[in-house]
């Protein structure tokens, strides 16, 4: 075919054909290189897992070196959400039902979300909405367990009042709620608190998976992120 190309610099289409399936077959024969293809194709060309249906489209592309986009897409697809099942039990943590300890910048984020006037930082997940390969998507609501530390701004409380409550008097104001001043005011207090806490409602964040670290606080066993 070549020495025809270059004596009448032109082939026949049956002549096209044939050089193309040669040259596709030579192709075949060649080891993926990975490196070259798209982060969704080359997560189904490097899939190890047990889907039929991806290994089938795995399949298909080391035979014919090519696959449609919508093929490409819901291999990706399916590729991601068994690296998202497999990476939380591979995490084995207990999240709903845990009170987390918040980072600044998180709680910055609900309290701009919610339109409240305090850091919401120590909080009570009560849903593990969805995960990606690298964080959490969660529900929470303000903690009314005492963790040692302010639920709203994470500062340490030093007077007795406060660690008796869980919350300084600043933080109490912003909430909306009357800090005590006296024990005998501490059952009304935390009647009035938890109703606040139970009106502000559940609130939805982020938190990334390299963030967690246990931490063993006055309330228990918490997760820090």
């Amino acid at each position: 075919m070549q020495e025809s190309f270059l004596k009448w610099g032109r082939l026949t289409d049956k002549q096209y054909a044939i050089t193309e399936k040669i040259v596709l077959n030579e192709e075949r024969q060649k080891e993926v290189d990975v490196t070259t293809l798209s982060p969704q194709l080359r997560s189904i060309v490097e899939y190890t897992g047990d889907s039929t249906f991806v290994q089938d489209l795995k399949s298909k592309y080391l035979t014919y070196r090519t696959l449609s986009d919508k093929q490409i897409q819901k291999g990706a697809e399916a590729v991601d959400r068994e690296t998202q099942k497999n990476s939380q039990v591979d995490l084995n943590l207990k999240l709903v039902g845990n009170t987390i300890k918040l980072g600044r910048k998180i709680a910055e984020g609900i309290k701009e979300n919610k339109n409240i006037d305090f850091f919401p930082i120590l909080v009570d997940v009560t849903e593990v909405m969805t995960m990606s390969n690298k964080a959490f998507k969660l529900k929470a609501k303000l903690t009314k367990e005492n963790g040692g530390i302010c639920r709203c701004c994470g500062k340490t409380l030093t007077d007795e009042m406060s660690r008796m409550t869980g919350i300084g008097p600043v933080c109490s104001k912003y909430v909306g709620v009357q800090h005590p001043s006296t024990k005998a005011d501490l059952p009304q207090y935390r009647q009035e608190i938890n109703q606040k806490i139970d009106e502000i409602g559940e609130f939805e964040f982020w938190i990334p998976k390299r963030g967690i670290v246990e931490w063993k606080g006055s309330a228990g066993v918490m997760l820090k992120f």
